[in-house]
């Protein structure tokens, strides 16, 4: 059906809102500094536009020379009716630089729509033997909205239209009054050698929006759906409430079956994100029938107003498989422009490494973690968040396998039928005969490889109070397996930072004391003699003390260094320099950190190598269920004085995430999610950030969400173990099976170091390092050799791994079979402890760990 010639009364209608402004739905203040033609976009050429309503994209085979060009068409929102264009840019690269050259940009011809609320692209053949154009939009006039396609049969090389247009065609069953976008896709779904036409829209009602498919069978070259048309159906999990773009594309599986990809861009009250998900085996009934994937992030998204995006899916690098290719309409308060840009959606493990889901459980919810010197690994949750399990008097029954902590060995594979890479400590208990309830403390190594866990849980939440900190400490000893109380602390902490200091004692700040207040005392732990010395402290006006999980290291000259972040704590404290040695502790501020109100949740790493003192912030945000931030902020701690610097954004907004530092000295991050506790908005994939180069790039898709009370530990192996995830409190005291509220999958990442080729092997060597010596450590190949390093074993809890730093140890010499390297003589860079030595080649690869212990 062709629509009514005469244009749409606009009585009431503001030109650029089509009933909902789609590109100022919240108002949206930008951010000062405009990112332009960064993060990874390319900009569109000659982009005029000041207001867009709706945008598609296609990349096709146009010329005879086989290569591939890009197709964007946008709806330009200009003065009077609107107007469709579309222009091609010839020869793609495999970055997706157009090389031949834009060509002009082409009107659609008899477009009638005074308002739009959503535009999309195609190309297909449809039975001429030339690509023909199919174009889709959502009229959005006075009344109930409809959606249109037509066709332009026979591209040639420039992009014209050679063989006519098609009348625009009503798609049937159009229900919405408000659209936020749309898009359309072409492809044979069912083998039969005819093309489906399917159509995407994104429906605005007053709640929550809604994206529905469906699919128009047997399209043919006059743009008739010659079999009848679908059901709508919706996409599941759909979770806007407003849109600034989407789209469609269909994918081709290996088995030969169709996915279909689902694009979107959520407008949140802060920075725009654009999402996209698969769903398997889509077919001519409108179905997925092979499931949904999780939703994934579109990496350095950058615009907060967006008037428009599309996507399309084409083999542009030659890798085998499709790249996406992404286009946004970004809406400053002035000119629009348009940006595209093409990444992977496969996984290569050589570029990106790779995940395994583990054929076992963590068998405790790993709250806290800690790599222990023997190479096992120390998963322990006392209550784990349960008021439930706490309160029951079976809490910490081993018979019953209510185990408190749990020794995982990730060298040896279970017995079959066997958990026997397991081994279960004895509860330990008070005088009272309760657990000693860890959960929620803080952790360091002393010098000897044990653990200490400080604080914990003395109640839960109830009768008007909170929670309330323990004064208990422990030590967990991993030659024995067993837990053993030591010298309690003067006060209560739960959600304390505990630190190593360069004698070998730990020090012990902030915290929820027993009353459910702040702890501001500051204190050390002496290993030999067992007991606590409190330090003095400023006055409370002078300083607040730090807050709940503050991210504190120790630097080169023995001052502290407070990052800015925390867990789940509006105090006022900014980033700052502590010097324990003066009387009382002398406390300096450190600016520059770029909204530190946002920082609960964040990352923070000692950047390696230690040597060089800059610590890194990433993300975090508010304590509201607002979105993440995607800022990441750089200090140099040696300079005259230090402030924070502006870094390169983490590719994908997040909270709750994990850093660890790997032995090629890249900084692996992944978990977490966009906003708080958001399962749909869980950030699966990971992303790896290199400090020589400042740059970020997407690393492989976990299958696990990991959130609040998740972490993340380097293996010796070289390997990453990702467990936990507590978004909400559990509600039983047995582990399995597991409650939904309790993550207990284990996951093991690879990194890209492991896809490339042989490791480096060293051969045996002293256990005993002493400071500023220079050992010899036999190795099998000396000349390709790049760096030896000390790496920290890891102990995390709460997004914090508040003991990992990897030490450079400079190569002195090399011979045949061996290299000699310099020791730090400063155990501040190096604190008393034992280390995983790596070797890493000039081809970033590294061998697996030996333990040395430095003293």
């Amino acid at each position: 059906m062709t629509p009514a010639t005469p244009p749409h009364d606009h009585a009431g209608h503001e030109h650029g809102s089509g009933g909902v402004d789609i590109g100022h739905v919240h108002g949206h203040v930008h951010p000062p500094e405009a990112p332009g033609a960064g993060h990874g976009f390319i900009p569109v050429r000659d982009w005029f536009s000041w207001e867009n309503q709706g945008v598609g994209i296609a990349v096709a085979e146009l010329g005879p020379d086989g290569g591939q060009d890009l197709l964007v068409f946008m709806v330009d929102g200009a003065d009077g009716p609107n107007r469709g264009l579309y222009r091609i840019g010839k020869g793609l690269d495999p970055e997706g630089n157009v090389t031949a050259g834009w060509g002009e940009w082409l009107e659609i011809p008899d477009w009638f729509s005074w308002e739009n609320q959503g535009a999309g692209l195609a190309v297909a053949d449809l039975g001429g033997g030339r690509p023909d154009l199919v174009v889709f939009i959502i009229d959005n006039p006075p009344g109930r909205n409809q959606g249109y396609y037509r066709i332009g049969k026979g591209l040639d090389a420039a992009g014209a239209v050679t063989a006519g247009w098609t009348p625009w065609r009503e798609i049937p069953d159009w229900f919405s009054w408000e659209n936020q976008h749309g898009g359309i896709a072409v492809a044979d779904l069912d083998g039969d050698g005819r093309k489906e036409l399917v159509v995407f829209m994104v429906d605005n009602p007053p709640g929550q929006n809604r994206g529905l498919v469906r699919v128009g069978r047997a399209l043919d070259r006059e743009g008739d759906v010659t079999d009848g048309w679908s059901d709508w159906v919706d996409v599941p999990d759909w979770f806007p409430w407003e849109n600034q773009g989407a789209g469609i594309v269909i994918g081709h599986a290996e088995d030969g079956r169709k996915d279909l990809v689902v694009f979107q861009v959520d407008a949140p009250p802060q920075q725009n994100m654009g999402f996209f998900r698969i769903g398997r085996d889509f077919r001519a009934d409108g179905q997925v029938h092979g499931g949904w994937e999780p939703w994934n992030g579109v990496p350095d998204w950058f615009a907060w107003d967006n008037q428009g995006a599309a996507i399309a899916l084409a083999d542009i690098r030659g890798s085998g498989h499709s790249q996406l290719v992404t286009l946004m309409v970004d809406n400053p308060p002035g000119q629009n422009a348009g940006f595209y840009r093409v990444f992977d959606i496969v996984d290569d493990p050589a570029e990106r490494g790779s995940w395994e889901l583990l054929p076992y459980h963590s068998e405790v919810l790993a709250v806290h973690a800690a790599l222990l010197r023997t190479g096992k690994v120390l998963f322990f949750a006392g209550s784990g968040s349960s008021k439930v399990r706490f309160a029951d008097p079976d809490f910490g029954n081993t018979d019953l396998k209510f185990w408190c902590s749990v020794v995982w060995d990730p060298a040896a594979m279970p017995t079959p039928g066997t958990r026997d890479n397991f081994q279960h400590p004895a509860t330990l208990r008070d005088g009272n005969g309760r657990p000693f309830d860890f959960f929620c403390g803080g952790d360091a190594f002393l010098p000897d490889g044990s653990m200490l866990s400080a604080g914990g849980t003395a109640d839960y939440p109830g009768d008007g109070q909170g929670f309330q900190g323990l004064r208990d400490v422990a030590v967990f000893d991993p030659e024995t397996g067993a837990w053993r109380f030591t010298a309690p602390m003067s006060g209560g902490r739960w959600y304390p930072t505990l630190i190593t200091l360069a004698d070998g004692r730990v020090l012990a700040a902030s915290g929820l004391a027993e009353d459910g207040g702040l702890n501001t005392g500051i204190e050390i732990f002496d290993p030999a003699a067992e007991t606590w010395q409190p330090l003095p402290v400023p006055p409370h006006d002078a300083f607040a003390g730090l807050p709940l999980y503050a991210h504190l290291f120790l630097l080169a000259d023995g001052r502290l260094f407070f990052t800015g972040g925390r867990t789940d704590d509006p105090s006022p404290v900014s980033p700052c320099l502590i010097d324990l040695a003066a009387d009382p502790v002398h406390v300096t501020a450190v600016g520059g950190l770029r909204s530190p109100g946002t920082r609960n949740q964040a990352a923070s790493v000692l950047l390696p190598p230690a040597q060089d003192q800059k610590v890194m912030i990433l993300g975090g945000g508010p304590l509201d269920q607002t979105d993440a931030i995607d800022l990441v902020d750089i200090v140099d701690l040696s300079a005259e004085h230090p402030a924070f610097q502006p870094a390169k954004p983490v590719g994908l907004p997040r909270m709750h995430s994990n850093a660890v530092l790997l032995p090629d000295r890249t900084v692996f991050v992944s978990g977490g999610s966009l906003q708080r506790e958001s399962e749909i908005r869980a950030r699966l994939q990971a992303e790896i950030y290199d400090p020589a180069s400042g740059e970020w790039r997407i690393a492989a898709t976990a299958t696990v969400s990991r959130k609040y009370h998740s972490v993340a530990l380097l293996l010796p192996d070289g390997r990453v173990v990702a467990a936990g995830g507590n978004p909400q409190g559990g509600h039983q005291v047995a582990w399995e099976p597991p409650d939904p509220n309790e993550e207990l999958r284990l996951e093991i990442y690879s990194p890209p170091y492991l896809f490339r080729g042989a490791r480096p092997v060293i051969g045996n060597i002293p256990q005993n390092w002493a400071y500023g010596s220079d050992p010899e450590i036999p190795v099998d190949r000396p000349g390709d050799l790049k760096w030896a390093s000390l790496i920290s074993p890891g102990v995390t809890t709460h997004s914090f791994n508040n003991t990992q730093r990897l030490v450079d140890l400079p190569i002195l010499s090399r011979t045949g079979n061996a290299i000699r390297v310099d020791v730090t003589g400063n155990a501040n860079l190096a604190p008393p402890g034992w280390y995983m030595l790596f070797v890493t080649d000039t081809a970033g690869v590294p061998s697996v760990a030996h333990w040395v212990r430095l003293s």
